[in-house]
């Protein structure tokens, strides 16, 4: 019975919990757009006419290839886990934190 109770608290503090998404799609508050994928480790960021695309490890850091070199590119990104639907993309051009809303498909 001692076992139960451990493993029943355990399922229902997971039950709240919604796994992130494989692919996902933010508009953020500057009118750029985010675009990742975590099957292929692939990030793409457009920010007014310009489109650059990078690669993402596990943790949300972001790697830009070396033609993108200055251009100021967020170093990192964080989905918020208790609000799914907001990430914020840091460093570069988004600084301290810039919020950024799920798009509804």
């Amino acid at each position: 019975m001692s076992i139960r109770v451990p493993l029943l608290l355990a399922s229902l503090a997971l039950a709240g919990c919604k796994p992130q998404a494989m692919q996902a799609s933010y508009h953020c508050a500057d009118n750029s757009r985010f675009h990742f994928s975590r099957q292929s480790q692939t990030v793409e960021l457009i920010r007014g006419e310009q489109r650059f695309q990078g690669y993402m490890d596990e943790r949300g850091l972001l790697t830009w290839p070396r033609d993108a070199a200055g251009k100021a590119l967020p170093d990192s990104f964080f989905i918020i886990r208790k609000q799914p639907d907001e990430m914020k993309l840091y460093g570069g051009f988004a600084g301290t934190g810039l919020a950024c809303k799920l798009d509804k498909r």
